[in-house]
């Protein structure tokens, strides 16, 4: 059987209005008891006085001396007659004054036949008072106090737990019913937020369950974003990947076609130099055509680096030489753009050390022609979380944060002459040789970092 949906406001609502009635049927039953209890007591209080009036009145043996009653509490006596005294003579009871009055006032109206009883509220509860002449003329006076009953005042005590317990009842269930709306609506803004960004932030409600169902929204958020960003960089590696496929495929065939002619004009280039009787200002040109084809070659290199074919084999090598051995033949460039180069640090690595050269001519050339005059490129080297690290540091402006993603693509470049293959290069050597290149901007200081594994079989 399918339950009908209620409202908790509703359902609260009902448990509210319940709890009321029960308080009023139990209330209403108390004081309905209470009265009952107390109208018989004084009940009993007055029948008590004109019994004991009656008796005291019909006793020959009670004719002259002092009043005796069977019941304690109960006082009394005799009093001259108001009405044969000429003058009303006030009772004296010995009660209050209030008390005496009320006495006269009975003396004044008492019947020979039986007993005029009348009530006075005092401190103590309610005063019985009576008063019956006898036979022989003389005036019989009785007093009585019922005092309040210890049962009311519990009876009491329990009616006002239960007002305060209702209230507090009620209190609580109306801010059940708005701290609930308020949690419910702000989890429906939250769910509204998520769906156009998962990292907005869920509040959390003022009740604990409520609030635990918020932890949940907020992590399924929190694993739903992450989910989604390493979708987005699966989709971009995935992107990437498929370019440099499609580039390999270019380079292949453009290396294939450009390769062997470049080395058949090398090796005639290579000839006519050392040929006997060639003039001086023709070997000249000759040197600066077999500089050019060095560059080509160099170039048709690169490009099959990215395209991901392999680099050479890995040995254990001691980075600190491969690093000054580079920064020694760029010291001198370095020095005409006024910027200095150091070199810290030791470790080895497994890696290709001509292609680790390669990687680190790149990064240190960015590092020189993005800094200012007067600046230096550090260049330290590393053990760090069992990788060899290789760190270039410059004091240049760095790249614009809308292009870091950008940064390691085939001709992405931010120099006018610059051909953007050097960073795809260092980064295809570093995944080649099993480690990374990333890059890091912080207090206006920019960072690649270049790592490789630190030990290994060669390869």
């Amino acid at each position: 059987m399918r339950l009908p949906r209620l409202s908790l406001r509703w359902l609260l609502g009902a448990v509210t209005i319940l709890a009321s009635l029960v308080f009023v049927v139990s209330v209403v039953s108390l004081n309905r008891l209470t009265r009952m209890s107390s109208e018989q007591r004084l009940e009993r209080g007055r029948d008590l006085v004109q019994r004991e009036l009656q008796r005291w009145a019909e006793d020959p043996d009670e004719g002259g001396g002092p009043a005796r009653f069977t019941v304690i509490g109960l006082r009394g006596g005799i009093a001259q007659d108001p009405a044969s005294a000429g003058d009303p003579i006030p009772i004296r009871s010995g009660i209050s004054s209030e008390a005496d009055r009320a006495l006269s006032t009975l003396a004044a109206v008492a019947p020979r036949n039986r007993a005029e009883v009348g009530s006075l509220d005092v401190e103590e509860g309610t005063l019985f008072l009576g008063a019956r002449r006898r036979p022989d003329g003389r005036l019989l006076w009785a007093a009585y106090t019922v005092s309040m009953s210890k049962l009311l005042t519990t009876w009491r005590l329990l009616v006002g737990l239960l007002t305060t317990a209702t209230v507090l009842l009620g209190v609580i269930a109306l801010g059940t019913v708005i701290g609930a709306t308020r949690g419910a609506r702000g989890l429906k803004r939250s769910l509204a937020a998520l769906e156009e960004d998962l990292t907005a932030e869920v509040p959390r409600p003022a009740l604990a369950e409520l609030a635990s169902v918020a932890e949940g929204v907020s992590s399924l958020a929190r694993s739903l974003a992450e989910a989604q960003r390493e979708h987005e960089r699966l989709a971009e590696e995935l992107g990437r990947k498929e370019r440099l496929a499609a580039l390999g495929r270019v380079v292949a065939g453009v290396a294939h076609e450009v390769k062997n002619p470049l080395a058949s004009i090398k090796l005639r280039v290579d000839m006519a130099r050392t040929s006997d009787g060639v003039p001086a200002e023709v070997v000249a040109e000759l040197d600066a055509v077999d500089e050019e084809i060095t560059r080509l070659d160099r170039l048709l290199n690169d490009f099959l680096v990215v395209s991901g074919r392999r680099i050479g084999r890995r040995v254990d090598t001691d980075l600190r030489d491969v690093v000054e051995r580079r920064v020694v033949l760029l010291s001198t460039w370095a020095k005409e753009r006024g910027v200095s180069l150091a070199v810290e640090g030791h470790a080895r690595a497994v890696v290709d050390p001509d292609a680790c050269a390669r990687a680190v001519d790149n990064l240190v050339k960015n590092g020189v022609e993005a800094s200012p005059p007067g600046a230096a490129v550090r260049v330290g080297i590393e053990r760090r979380d069992g990788l060899s690290v290789l760190t270039v540091a410059d004091d240049g402006p760095g790249v614009p944060d809308e292009r870091v993603h950008e940064l390691f693509e085939p001709f992405f470049t931010t120099k006018p002459d610059g051909t953007g293959l050097g960073l795809a290069v260092s980064r295809a050597i570093a995944v080649a040789s099993g480690g990374r290149l990333s890059y890091h901007r912080d207090g206006g200081v920019t960072r690649f970092e270049l790592s490789f594994p630190a030990e290994g079989g060669a390869a």
